[in-house]
């Protein structure tokens, strides 16, 4: 089992559950660099504010979005931040924790970061990641009544990638990646790019190193594509849901 360790952290999209914004008492918000997004029951982005905005600015924004913090019971957060660590649970300990999280991502990657830990049973192993206490903080201020959880989203690449091949989630310029042979997870990572050709030179990169055979089935996309990505990744033949070619 390998890890990589992440670089700047990106925002991940998650459509909240209410059935009207009104209504809300639950919400579903991702985070990033530069602040809070999150979308409607129908998945239609609703707005985004910055993480320095003064709190007359943040207070009109929700209340121009039509929610009051005070009715939001829970706020589930999503993000994939930059640095995290996969690790069998035979092997992560409490006491041991902050050790391993200084070996693999270097002791200033800890500096003003909350360890967060979600198991991954399928792997028997657990996902420790990072999440900066500002951020904790401001959502705390936010909404001061609500009970907020964090998840990453590679749990939730891990448990859903297929059994051969990479499984891919692409958010805010970067890539959740994982790759499986023959079932056994082989590689999970996140990669950043600002542009196609980066993610393509990337991909295969990965395909070379694995001797991954190049085909239609080669890479499962969970969640939308943009069309944009998608079109400008037809030339470096990475197959899509919108798109598909064969080698």
């Amino acid at each position: 089992m390998q890890f990589r360790p992440l670089y700047p952290a990106i925002a991940l999209e998650n459509l909240n559950n209410a059935t009207s914004i009104d209504s809300m008492n639950t919400l579903h918000v991702y985070l990033h660099e530069d602040g809070l997004e999150f979308n409607d029951a129908n998945g239609v982005h609703q707005g985004h504010i910055e993480w320095n905005k003064s709190s007359k600015i943040q207070k009109d924004f929700w209340e121009k979005k039509g929610i009051s913090p005070a009715t939001v019971e829970n706020v589930h957060t999503h993000l994939c931040h930059q640095h995290f660590l996969l690790i069998p649970q035979k092997y992560d300990s409490p006491i041991y924790r902050i050790g391993f999280l200084e070996k693999a991502l270097g002791e200033e990657a800890l500096i003003g970061q909350e360890i967060h830990v979600q198991k991954i049973l399928s792997e028997a192993a657990n996902l420790l990641f990072l999440v900066p206490s500002e951020w904790k903080d401001l959502l705390s201020y936010w909404f001061p009544l609500s009970q907020i959880t964090y998840q990453h989203q590679l749990e939730t690449l891990i448990t859903q990638s297929q059994e051969n091949g990479l499984s891919i989630s692409i958010q805010h310029h970067q890539a959740c990646i994982v790759l499986r042979k023959s079932g056994i997870l082989t590689l999970v990572n996140i990669f950043p790019f600002s542009k196609a050709t980066e993610l393509a030179f990337y991909i295969h990169s990965i395909r070379d190193s694995y001797l991954i055979k190049w085909n239609s089935t080669s890479i499962h996309w969970l969640g939308d594509v943009d069309t944009k990505w998608a079109e400008e990744l037809i030339p470096f033949k990475i197959y899509t849901p919108i798109f598909s070619h064969e080698a």
